[in-house]
């Protein structure tokens, strides 16, 4: 049996944009004036890492969870009206489904978002697991989120894909040994190669025609998925 597993921001939606507005926002209470190349440098972090960089210091659970309520509100205010399907996404879940291949999600958002992202797309239902931050010790890149992910949907790391947009998840999934598919959405081509994904996509959509990355899939899954 073969997997997909999807990080969410960035790749179940072209939010990454949204979410460095809202951290250049949120920093301010805190007297920190963040560009937005600070932020987007640091894609796929969890809101305590984020904290942690934004203070200089360890944060307190306190503020760990303000930044949940408090950047996180911030953020789905101002993405709310934007949310949409990247292009491909559901053709790629209905294959999926249709060949039985269990997908799963691996992000470091807090439920808030994965409720505001996964049910205000209606995509929900296509996925097995939802593995966040919550239930993992280590945010990528560590490999955990990713290696938990695989664990609970029953598949050996090897024959999971992931998808990914941020550098910190493309070294996560190396990390747990599994190929990563890179999606153009939040960095160029250019700046994601150097860490190593299997293959570089522009959108799901490539999926559709001859590419690596589709041979990949071809490869893992042990025959071509009809999208």
């Amino acid at each position: 049996m073969n997997a997909f597993i999807f990080d969410m921001d960035g790749v179940l939606c072209a939010n990454s944009d949204f979410h460095v507005e809202a951290w250049v926002v949120y920093a301010r209470q805190f007297g920190r004036e963040l560009n937005a190349d600070d932020v987007r440098a640091r894609l796929g972090w969890n809101n305590r890492d984020y904290m942690r960089f934004i203070l200089d210091r360890e944060p307190t659970d306190e503020e760990v969870r303000h930044s949940i309520d408090g950047k996180e509100a911030v953020y789905r205010e101002i993405y709310a009206a934007h949310l949409a399907h990247p292009e491909g996404l559901v053709a790629l879940l209905d294959a999926a489904a249709r060949e039985g291949i269990p997908c799963g999600v691996a992000t470091s958002a807090p439920i808030e978002n994965i409720c505001f992202t996964l049910d205000g797309l209606d995509i929900r239902r296509y996925f097995k697991v939802i593995v966040d931050a919550a239930q993992v010790r280590q945010s990528k890149p560590d490999p955990a989120i990713y290696l938990k992910a695989a664990e609970q949907l029953g598949v050996p790391p090897a024959k999971c894909i992931v998808f990914e947009d941020a550098i910190a998840g493309i070294q996560s999934g190396n990390a747990a040994g599994m190929p990563v598919i890179a999606i153009t959405s939040s960095y160029p081509a250019e700046i994601l190669a150097p860490h190593a994904p299997a293959a570089i996509i522009e959108s799901f959509a490539d999926l559709a025609a001859p590419c690596p990355a589709a041979e990949l899939v071809t490869r893992v899954c042990g025959k071509p998925l009809i999208i």
